[in-house]
């Protein structure tokens, strides 16, 4: 019996021993990658990419790095913080998508109501689903896609009250469709302006207000808000545009009326803030189950079968299945599950994902929106891809 009781007794102080050298080889390799994020942050800026970045990450909703690098603000100097707000561009889509699946788990609309029920007035509304919009196989084009930029630039930086937006996609989404709603896939954010109008209809009030009181507050988000340009904001980060003829320089991005991009992409956040949301989103505490479920749920088309598109833009003839539900996409990342979006706005890049069995979230903001210097991209992909193994500890 004792020597039964010395070889617990050691086999329970080797297991503790092996639990602590992995503890310490785990903290090791977290240092490790969380300094190689580092290098490469540190790396992006000086390159010209971007004045300054956020990055944070969180395991069960608990922080396990936030840090800012870089300027938030060129003329005054002010640095980045894990406090800095930007602009988040597309992320706003999945917070439009949690709207109408909490709308939907409420019996207040149903997502495979056409849009004809809402905005009946609209071009092709008798055709299209709320899901189908919401999964980018409605087959809208695109109001953002304007041939001449200037044109762009120009309507963009107009004040638009909800009715005159809508007039503005009719006016501006041109082809008004490019292919049969539910036939293939193509990114719309005209689909994703006009399902915030649908809010509105549904609730009576702006979908700013439903989003503060049914997402935000439930998430516990200290410093999220449907974007206003005549909101003080502390700790604001402005928006940088590379300046053309130098590698390395910026000017002040392009204003944009935060009225344009709408529930599209109208949305500010910092790294914690969203990295807080997706920790309440996927652990349920915003959306009951069944809503949640369907969040997630890739859209498939007419046929039954997943989208099939380019994983590289350079290579348009080399199509894979995309998984994407309401404002998220679905793909393997280091051999785990991924939930993701990004987001572009004049000004601003951003990133943020999870991986929801490890219960982890990473985010990534930048204030420039410099994609076409070169070898940005690249650049901006190994910055994340950097953040997520950190994150993972590998």
């Amino acid at each position: 019996m004792s020597g039964q009781l010395i070889m617990q007794r050691r086999t329970a102080l080797g297991l503790a021993g092996a639990a602590v050298l992995m503890g310490a080889t785990r903290a090791s390799a977290q240092s490790a990658g969380w300094s190689k994020v580092e290098e490469l942050a540190a790396e992006f800026i000086a390159k010209g990419y971007s004045p300054g970045v956020s990055i944070a990450a969180t395991r069960n909703g608990q922080s396990i790095y936030a840090k800012g690098f870089g300027a938030a603000n060129l003329e005054t100097g002010a640095s980045v913080s894990p406090a800095s707000v930007f602009r988040i561009g597309s992320i706003t889509k999945q917070f439009t998508g949690a709207a109408l699946a909490l709308l939907e788990a409420e019996g207040k609309l149903s997502l495979n109501d056409r849009l004809a029920k809402y905005l009946p007035a609209f071009p092709g509304a008798s055709e299209v689903t709320l899901l189908q919009m919401l999964h980018h196989t409605s087959g809208y084009g695109n109001y953002t896609n304007q041939p001449d930029r200037a044109e762009f630039y120009r309507f963009a930086r107009e004040d638009f009250s909800p009715q005159s937006l809508e007039d503005m996609m009719r006016d501006k989404t041109n082809p008004m469709f490019t292919f049969s709603p539910g036939t293939d896939w193509a990114y719309s954010n005209t689909a994703y302006v006009l399902l915030g109008r649908v809010i509105e209809r549904v609730t009576g009030a702006p979908y700013a207000e439903f989003f503060a009181k049914r997402l935000f507050a439930p998430a516990g988000l200290i410093a999220t808000a449907v974007d206003d340009e005549e909101d003080i904001v502390t700790n604001r980060a402005s928006g940088y545009s590379a300046k053309k003829g130098d590698a390395k320089a910026f000017t002040n991005a392009p204003f944009i009326s935060m009225t344009v991009p709408g529930a599209a992409g109208n949305m500010r956040s910092t790294t914690e803030d969203l990295c807080r949301w997706h920790t309440a989103l996927l652990g349920g505490k915003v959306l009951p189950p069944a809503a949640l479920k369907r969040m997630l749920e890739p859209g498939l088309l007419n046929s039954g079968k997943l989208p099939q598109v380019p994983d590289d833009p350079t290579k348009p003839t080399e199509k894979k299945p995309l998984s994407y539900g309401l404002g998220l996409f679905t793909r393997d990342v280091e051999g785990r599950k991924f939930v993701e979006h990004g987001g572009g706005i004049f000004g601003f890049i951003s990133a943020l994902g999870s991986f929801p069995a490890e219960k982890i979230s990473v985010s990534v903001l930048t204030n420039s929106d410099a994609g076409e210097r070169e070898g940005y991209m690249a650049a901006q992909k190994a910055l994340v891809a950097a953040a997520n193994r950190a994150a993972l500890g590998l």
